[in-house]
């Protein structure tokens, strides 16, 4: 009888990789669940890649370093993929996605700043999100800022400041342009904005609204023609000395505004309800370019039978007036809420005000919950 020999089929690495690569780097636990690294001994460096090219960098993970260098001397091959610290962070090469969340820089060893510095500089980097960092000079944040590699692709930059006693100076020069397809503005310091101004080219932006940073914001929103999605976020219940005007964003397709409103903090600190934060909106609203067609109205409100003493008062024209693109409308409440009865008058009193599009099949009227906001202010 005829031997046959048993055959051994090899998948190539590259299409191995390419499998692989589609696993959502955010997923971690997918790539732990399914033992990617234990099915062949070629599933294993695209594997172990993966885990670490979705970084968070706090106070917390910098603390936890000496355990993970521990298993990284027992497991050298591994340093290539991990993270943190000056000396892991050196080797780092695949971080697609970098959060840091670290109030306090200064406080940070000086190595290990160097090597976030570093890190940030990485070329496979494409979405950085910095929530807390404080320089002592703006030349220190134009340094920091220049640190971004041509390959980012997102940028979200929230409670990033310099020292207030800097005066800012006209002659900060940033040495190269970045196109983003999104850039998120959570800080009114003038830098940011100077840098968005003059070196940034993005078509999706999101900005907190703030008095002390109109005429920055106003400068941006003048340069911002390409930007084919906004979003504007007011979330301070004291009058504002102005809106933004939004009439020289002539590509804008898609407009989002979001406004918190606190009835028991505007009787307390803005003279008795005088001020009604949602005038604030419907003043930028009214700016908005004939191009928009689509439009998100998000209503901060933790109890919606509140919403009357805001609408009520609110200059509220229907809001497809001076927008004759208008497609459609997302009125969104977003609250946390825990009275569904309370959540769906909400919804039916919203539809009732602007019942014209809700008549029309243009307005959609939802609750969301509320989510964790990084505010300012």
């Amino acid at each position: 009888m005829a031997q046959h020999s048993a055959s051994h089929t090899t998948c190539p690495q590259e299409l191995i990789d390419l499998i692989l690569d589609e696993v959502d780097p955010t997923e971690k636990d997918t790539l732990k669940s399914l033992a990617c690294a234990l099915v062949a001994r070629s599933f294993r460096p695209t594997s172990q890649k993966l885990i670490f090219s979705d970084l968070t960098i706090d106070h917390d993970s910098i603390l936890a370093l000496q355990r993970l260098e521990v298993v990284l001397s027992a497991s050298p091959h591994l340093a290539q993929y991990s993270t943190i610290s000056a000396a892991i962070l050196s080797v780092l090469d695949n971080v697609k996605s970098l959060r840091t969340r670290i109030d306090n820089w200064h406080y940070l060893d000086s190595t290990c700043e160097q090597a976030i510095y570093a890190l940030i500089t990485r070329s496979s980097l494409s979405s950085i999100e910095i929530d807390g960092a404080t320089f002592q000079t703006n030349r220190q944040l134009v340094t920091f800022l220049q640190c971004f590699p041509a390959s980012l692709e997102s940028a979200s930059l929230s409670k990033v400041f310099t020292n207030w006693t800097n005066l800012l100076s006209n002659s900060l020069q940033f040495e190269h342009q970045l196109r983003l397809t999104s850039l998120d503005l959570g800080t009114p310091d003038p830098v940011l904005f100077q840098w968005a101004i003059r070196a940034v080219d993005f078509r999706c932006l999101h900005v907190t609204f703030d008095d002390d940073a109109m005429d920055a914001i106003q400068r941006l929103l003048d340069v911002a023609i390409n930007v084919e999605t906004y979003h504007l976020s007011f979330y301070d219940c004291w009058p504002h000395a102005g809106s933004p005007n939004l009439e020289k964003m002539q590509r804008l397709r898609t407009l989002e505004i979001s406004v918190e409103l606190n009835w028991t903090e505007i009787l307390q600190l803005a003279g008795q309800g005088e001020d009604n934060p949602l005038n604030d909106a419907m003043r930028a609203l009214a700016t908005a370019p004939p191009t928009v067609e689509h439009l998100v109205l998000n209503l901060d409100i933790y109890n919606p039978d509140e919403l009357p003493n805001f609408m009520g008062s609110a200059v509220l024209n229907d809001l497809d007036e001076g927008l004759p693109a208008l497609q459609d409308v997302a009125l969104r409440i977003v609250s946390s809420y825990d009275d569904d009865a309370a959540l769906q008058r909400g919804i039916r009193y919203v539809e009732a005000v602007f019942s014209r599009l809700h008549q029309r099949g243009m307005l959609t009227a939802i609750v969301v919950p509320r989510p964790n906001l990084n505010r300012i202010g």
